[in-house]
């Protein structure tokens, strides 16, 4: 089981904070920072963090199985930046007594600051971040924090400072927390990110954990999670009961899963619906019913669980496919699904 998360920090300058968490990353930013842009996956890559006003925060990640130079790799970072900057005719100048974070507070390997200055009135008129290694994820991580035009670099750098000190970049337990727009779920970090949709009117995040090699995978589909959020039920319902909306927009709609009439259930303390029903690709059924019969298991069939949380105004559905050893998952995963 996932261990609950702690509660969000105290506002952040003035600004309430809520929680970002993406590929094992988990921080505590202000609320009109969300994710813009994102790419990779647990090994490598990146996510940015935007505001209204534009990038606020930029988070990259390689994985390494040696020994990481990373001041070198900071300043080969900057040379980057300063490089582009020259290129646009831009202010670019290295702030040599950046102090973003404190080696003994952040207790990861090579911690390294950073800093860069330019045009007091450029968009980017800033950059404080830090860099470290971390032994747990074999992971190298930059986190960089960009000011906006007329942001003094002091606030800036305690602003980031702030916010990378406490930042964690595995999970706990075997779980790792994802959060983006005010949803917060656990997923077990063996399952791996397949897409996402962080759209307006909806949020749609898939995970995939993948079919063993060998005879240990014969009969196996890949293993799937899928989170699904809706705004602003009252207005979708619009008159029509739960069980209409998700007949046609879960059960109908689902690509994956021959989903059967729904059953009446509780999830998070709210009335809901659960849906299950074998995969659609009959060829696939075949397959996991034959190797099921030789092992003596049983594989459970997808299940969705839809619901309304009256107390966000939002609809929710949850979609599974597990394996008999992870049947447990779903389960889990609804009992850390914080959806008010």
């Amino acid at each position: 089981m996932p261990a609950t998360q702690t509660p969000v920090p105290s506002p952040l300058f003035g600004q309430a904070r809520r929680l970002l968490g993406w590929q094992g990353y988990v921080a505590h930013l202000p609320t009109a920072w969300n994710p813009g842009k994102f790419a990779g996956k647990r090994g490598n890559g990146d996510v940015r963090i935007d505001d209204e006003d534009g990038t606020r925060m930029e988070l990259r990640w390689e994985e390494t199985n040696k020994t990481p130079d990373v001041a070198r790799s900071i300043e080969n970072f900057l040379k980057q930046l300063e490089k582009a900057a020259k290129k646009r005719g831009d202010e670019f100048s290295i702030d040599e007594n950046a102090h973003t974070v404190s080696k003994g507070r952040k207790r990861k390997e090579q911690v390294t600051s950073f800093g860069w200055v330019g045009a007091p009135d450029a968009p980017a008129s800033c950059g404080y971040g830090a860099a470290w290694s971390c032994p747990i994820c074999n992971r190298v991580t930059f986190a960089h924090v960009i000011g906006h035009a007329g942001e003094k670099p002091g606030k800036i750098m305690r602003l980031a400072g702030e916010i990378l000190t406490d930042m964690e970049c595995h999970g706990e337990g075997g779980w790792d927390t994802w959060g983006a727009f005010d949803l917060q779920i656990e997923i077990p970090t063996e399952f791996e990110l397949k897409s996402a949709q962080l759209l307006l009117n909806k949020i749609d995040i898939s995970w995939e954990r993948p079919r063993p090699n060998g005879l240990y995978g014969l009969g196996r589909r890949a293993e799937r999670l899928r989170v699904m959020r809706f705004p602003v039920a009252n207005v979708l319902l619009d008159g029509k009961s739960l069980v209409e909306w998700s007949d046609w927009n879960i059960q109908h709609k689902n690509k994956q899963l021959s989903l059967r009439d729904a059953t009446p259930d509780e999830f998070n303390g709210h009335e809901g619906l659960l849906y299950r029903g074998p995969v659609k690709d009959l060829k696939q059924r075949a397959g996991v019913w034959i190797f099921d019969t030789i092992m003596r298991r049983r594989t459970p069939q997808g299940e969705v669980r839809v619901w309304e949380c009256t107390d966000s105004n939002r609809l929710f559905a949850l979609e599974s496919e597990v394996s008999p050893v992870n049947a447990h998952v779903p389960s889990d995963v609804m009992d850390e699904l914080a959806c008010h």
